[in-house]
Formats: structure tokens, sequence, C-alpha cells
């Protein structure tokens, strides 16, 4: 029995279904499925923090609502938790390992978001993401008599595909109207943080479209180029959606490309880099290459792109302010506050534009990150890759969500 019960680290937020309202629990690193509470339960939940007892967790509900939380209720409700693997306990450590010693021995990546974010079906998968290229919300279809130079970078979102796909279409259609890279190397945010500030894989991506390959020799060359084990956390690259989305769309317009010019699809390869939090840095307001370990990876990869003779494009997956209930703050949302967001975006955009690191540093830092940029890392980390180059921006919008009182917003940048 648990004494002192302890929830895993999760994402909660409300959501309004048949004028009921459900608090629903999302686990980022997919160990478990998402589970709907009420919010009682979410109350009781909230004491769920390894210090109070289950006599704590009785006399908080009885305060609160005035009647009794019996203990066989209490005991029910821990463990439909543990069963839904929710609590940290020995029994979630179990599934937790078997579940990445299972990754480990996996010699492809699966494509985790297959048949939810998008469709599985190959041919119903191409039919959703031409839709996003429409107008008037998409740039229109990429053409096969329009040629472009490829890119150095392109930012695109990481935002799920319902909310934020013409703003993928933006970001990928100039590549798509171009030769294209050889290599393509992703930065994504590491939602779930990790151990290291990189985090490496060898492992191919598999997509409802095909298989993407990954460089092995360069990841191999970049890790043995760094003191730290950057796959330790290799883990986390199995349910990330931050590079999934983008190994999609590469090989989309590959293959859309193909079609367009009656060829055979041009092969590439890429390199997945998830960059966890640079938070800390910003509390501390000491820039991200003043840490050895950023500065030695960031060193390490820009000296392997400049030994490369093959065509190289770079490829940040990101969003940008998390604001609203469900990312924890108080005050409702507003027109006149998203206004305000949108402002303080397009500073920020017009200092990642223009490569300034500094000046990009010092818009988050000012306000200790108040909007959340969860791109932080990722586009701090492409400043510092790119050189005499200046993007341009070609999207901007705000996905905002009524149930939960929140929105997320996210841009679409190209570095030429």
């Amino acid at each position: 029995m648990l004494n002192r019960p302890k929830l895993r680290p999760v994402e909660v937020f409300p959501v309004q279904q048949q004028e009921k309202t459900l608090v629903y629990l999302k686990d980022p690193e997919n160990f478990a499925q998402p589970l709907g509470i009420s919010p009682a339960g979410y109350f009781i939940l909230s004491h769920f923090d390894g210090k109070h007892s289950l006599v704590d967790i009785q006399e908080a509900y009885c305060k609160q609502f005035g009647t009794l939380l019996l203990s066989n209720e209490l005991q029910r409700f821990i463990d439909m938790l543990d069963h839904h693997h929710y609590l940290q306990t020995a029994r979630f450590l179990v599934h937790r390992n078997g579940i990445v010693e299972e990754f480990k021995k996996q010699l492809t990546r699966a494509p985790a978001h297959a048949g939810s974010v998008y469709r599985q079906d190959a041919d119903e998968l191409k039919m959703q993401l031409d839709g996003y290229f429409a107008p008037p919300h998409g740039p229109g279809l990429p053409s096969v008599d329009i040629q472009t130079v490829t890119p150095k970078a392109i930012v695109a979102p990481h935002i799920d595909f319902h909310r934020g796909g013409p703003a993928y279409a933006w970001a990928y259609k100039g590549l798509a109207e171009s030769e294209g890279a050889d290599l393509y190397v992703l930065l994504g945010t590491s939602h779930c943080g990790g151990e290291n500030p990189f985090i490496l894989t060898f492992k191919d991506f598999d997509t409802p479209l095909g298989p993407v390959e990954t460089d092995k020799e360069f990841v191999r060359r970049l890790q043995e180029s760094c003191q730290e084990d950057l796959l330790t956390d290799e883990f986390l690259h199995r349910s990330e959606h931050s590079l999934e989305f983008q190994v999609l769309f590469l090989k989309y317009i590959a293959q859309r490309k193909a079609e367009l010019r009656g060829e055979k699809e041009k092969p590439f390869k890429i390199v997945p880099i998830l960059v966890s939090s640079f938070h800390s840095m910003v509390l501390s307001q000491s820039p991200p290459e003043s840490r050895p370990n950023v500065a030695t990876f960031i060193h390490a990869l820009q000296d392997l792109v400049t030994q490369e003779k093959r065509r190289i494009c770079f490829i940040a997956g990101v969003d940008l302010a998390h604001v609203g209930k469900q990312f924890g703050d108080v005050e409702p949302i507003t027109p006149d506050f998203l206004r305000w967001v949108e402002a303080e975006d397009r500073v920020l955009i017009d200092k990642l534009a223009g490569l300034d690191a500094p000046g990009f540093f010092s818009e988050i830092a000012k306000d200790q990150d108040k909007r959340k940029i969860c791109g932080f890392s990722p586009l701090y980390s492409l400043i510092q890759l790119l050189d005499g180059s200046r993007g341009r921006t070609l999207k901007y919008d705000q996905a905002f969500t009524p149930e939960t009182g929140s929105a997320v917003t996210f841009t679409s940048i190209v570095f030429e």
C-alpha cells in the first residue's frame, strides 16, 4: 500500500465535455495512455507529492468538500492511477524499463503518432498533407515549374497537424521546389528533458511513406567528438513528436517532388538531434554557450558540417509561446493578451532571423521566459550553427484552445 503516493511528471489540463469539466492527464514520455478524471479527483491528485500521507489527503478533502473520503475509495483511486502508470512506484519502473529495453533492441524508430495526429494509410496521408498547402491558409501546392535555391535552414512548427498543418506547408514549400539537400540536420525540442543538453540516436525513422535513414557514421563521429554519452537518453526519441513530424514532411516532399517531375525519389539522410531545456541558463542569466557541454557539442557539429561535401540543410522543429491554464498560468487569455504575445513573439523572431544570439537570449531571459518558449534551446542552437544568412518569416500563427483556455504560437522561417 502506498502511504505517501507520488505522481509522475505529467501534463494536466481541463477539458469541457457536454457541459461537464474533466481533467485530463497526459504522459509526455508516452509510458501511459491519456486519462480523464473528475475535478474532485484532480484535487486529490494535487496532494500526491510523496509528502502527504493518506490521512493528510483525507483531511484536506473533507475541508475542501465537507464530506468524507473513505479509505477504500482513496485506495481504489490510487490503485487505478498506479494501474495506468501515473504514479512513481516499483510497478511503474518495471513497466518503464521494459519499454526502454525493447526500444533499445529496435533497429528503427516506429512512427509513434501515426493513426492519431496523422493518417496511417500512405495514400490518405498524402491527401492529408496536400490539404495543408491549399489556400487560403496554405501557400499553394509545390510547383514543378519553380526552381528555388535549397535553403540553408528552415524553422517549422511541431504542433499537431490539425492546429498547425498550413504552417508546416509554408515552411516546406520552398524546400519542395528546390533541389533539396543530401543531409538534413534536425534539431527538435525534447519535451521530456534529458541528462545531457543534446540527445542523439542511431535509429532510422519509419513513416507510413517508407523509411528515412539516419546517417549513422555522422552520428558516430559527432558522439566521438563529445565527452558526454549523448545516447544515454536515446529512448526519449521513442515518442518525441518534434522530430517525427519533420521526418514525415521530408519524406512527403521527396515523394511529391519525384511524382511531379517524373523522376526517382532523391535519397537523403538525417541526423536527428533532440535538445533539452536551457531554462536553468535563463534563470542564471548565463548564455548557453558558456556551458562546456553546450559549447563542445556546437563546435563539434560545426566542424563536421564544415568538412561535409554534401549539401546540408538544418531543420528546427519548434513552437514558440505556451500560455494559459494548461501551462500553469492563472490569468485567463484575452484578445489583448494574445496581441501582446504576438508582439513579443515577433521581436523574438526578428532576433532569430538576424542570427542575433545575445538579443535572442535577452528577449527570453528578460522576464524569465514568461511565455514559455519551448523551442528556445533548438532555436538558440540553430543561431550558433548558421553563418552569413538572414531568415525570412513566411508564416506566424496562434492556436487557441477554448477547452483548456490555452494557446500555442508558432512560425515558419526560411534561411537562404
